[in-house]
């Protein structure tokens, strides 16, 4: 009975032995992954920055004339702010708990479509960069039209003022005003935004099945292109995929 008894003691402290050290793994595993999928209090500040970002107020402004493929601003926010900010996670802490009392981090429920958090500000840095000068030059080209042209002599002085300076330096005004967001609109205004999505040529390129032939494709996308400029003038239609 007793050697039963000292088995029975040998095997509780091996029990308590095993699940403390799974405990102390557990730990470490989510601190580790929490400070990946975190932004810690540099990356924070960065972050603030960033939503402060003259880039991102021009575009918000920009986001005012309507041939703006402004979808890509909306998309570009929401990643920001999926990006969450967590720095007080102690180990002590997930003892009592499974999980961050202050952010409720569960690895489970949540991917990290950049990888590591931090990872994340730079890339979104670099996306705003190409974004803007996206912008940029879906302004300057389509100002550069002739249809645009013509528009020019119909403005104040003023606002034909500033677009000839955007133009001929080739740079958006910083701050970008609402004065030049006015005169950019008016200036643009014969020409008409349709917005379309890439699930929209998708469907159109596959309509009567795939694999096709190139001049089934191009058939197939002169008749997409035919029916959504249908009773309008063509040369006045600006294409914006969202």
């Amino acid at each position: 009975a007793k050697l039963s008894a000292d088995r029975t003691v040998q095997h509780a402290n091996e029990y308590r032995q095993t699940l403390g050290q799974l405990k102390k793994d557990y730990v470490t595993a989510y601190i580790a992954n929490h400070s990946k999928a975190r932004l810690g209090v540099a990356e924070d500040k960065t972050k603030t920055a960033l939503r402060k970002d003259s880039r991102l107020v021009a575009m918000r402004a920009l986001a005012g004339i309507s041939l703006m493929p402004t979808s890509q601003l909306t998309v570009f926010e929401e990643k920001l702010d999926n990006l969450k900010s967590c720095y007080q996670l102690s180990d002590s802490e997930l003892v009592a708990s499974p999980y961050c009392p202050h952010c409720s981090y569960k690895p489970a429920n949540e991917s990290l479509p950049f990888g590591v958090a931090a990872n994340a500000l730079t890339q979104l840095d670099d996306e705003l960069d190409r974004l803007l000068a996206g912008w940029q030059q879906t302004l300057l080209d389509n100002l550069d039209d002739p249809i645009t042209q013509a528009n020019l002599d119909l403005l104040k002085a003023s606002a034909r003022t500033l677009i000839q300076s955007f133009v001929a330096s080739k740079t958006l005004p910083d701050p970008v005003t609402p004065d030049f967001v006015s005169a950019v609109q008016e200036a643009l205004s014969g020409l008409e935004k349709i917005a379309i999505t890439s699930d929209d040529i998708k469907n159109a390129l596959l309509h009567g099945g795939s694999p096709a032939t190139p001049d089934d494709l191009r058939k197939r996308f002169e008749t997409f292109l035919n029916e959504r400029c249908k009773g309008k003038d063509a040369t006045k239609l600006r294409f914006v995929v969202e």
